[in-house]
């Protein structure tokens, strides 16, 4: 049974940073974008657009090296995006194991041994990607990256209706009017 658990665990974390990372990385026209939100058609071409105006900014650098973080994050993207599937489907296939009777030991070590292996790729890459960032930047621009980079997340994940999480932040990317419930009375029944 601790085994058990132990795979459920792992996968849930695994899928949680999974489906959150891979959420992010799909374009907003797709399916998965509420119908009416008015978001369709190029939202990372957008979202590429606001970075590259506020980034520079934000972390106190010239339009270069805002060109040269931008072209380090677009060389690991389709990286990332691959890892991320190949990591989902693993995980996918862990929940077909573990939903049998008994799963066998050897399948389930192989899987998460996958598993492992996957989220060691994931890490180096972003060390390396991060490597390649820190070299364009001071130690303090650093920081400011750090900083800017989880408010952009936050605010993604609120114009995808994922909510932002780790309380409220001020918007990156400006907010039209929000629309407001209106609920009215009924009429009395008998009048």
């Amino acid at each position: 049974m601790p085994k058990k658990m132990l795979c459920y665990c792992l996968g849930l974390i695994l899928a949680g940073i999974a489906s959150a990372t891979w959420a992010l990385a799909q374009p907003m026209d797709q399916p998965t974008a509420q119908p009416g939100s008015g978001r369709g058609g190029g939202f990372q071409a957008k979202f590429q657009e606001i970075k590259r105006a506020q980034m520079g900014p934000a972390l106190g650098v010239n339009s270069q090296t805002v060109e040269h973080l931008l072209q380090v994050e677009q060389r690991y993207k389709p990286l990332r995006q691959q890892l991320i599937k190949e990591s989902i489907g693993e995980y996918r296939r862990l929940q077909q194991v573990m939903n049998q009777p008994s799963p066998s030991e050897q399948e389930v070590k192989g899987i998460l041994s996958n598993i492992k292996r996957k989220q060691k790729e994931m890490q180096d890459l972003q060390a390396r990607q991060g490597a390649e960032e820190d070299a364009l930047l001071t130690p303090v621009q650093q920081a400011r990256y750090l900083i800017y980079q989880r408010k952009l997340l936050q605010e993604a994940r609120s114009i995808k209706g994922g909510g932002g999480g780790m309380g409220e932040t001020t918007p990156l990317i400006p907010q039209g009017p929000r629309e407001i419930p209106v609920s009215r009375p009924t009429a009395p029944a008998g009048r």
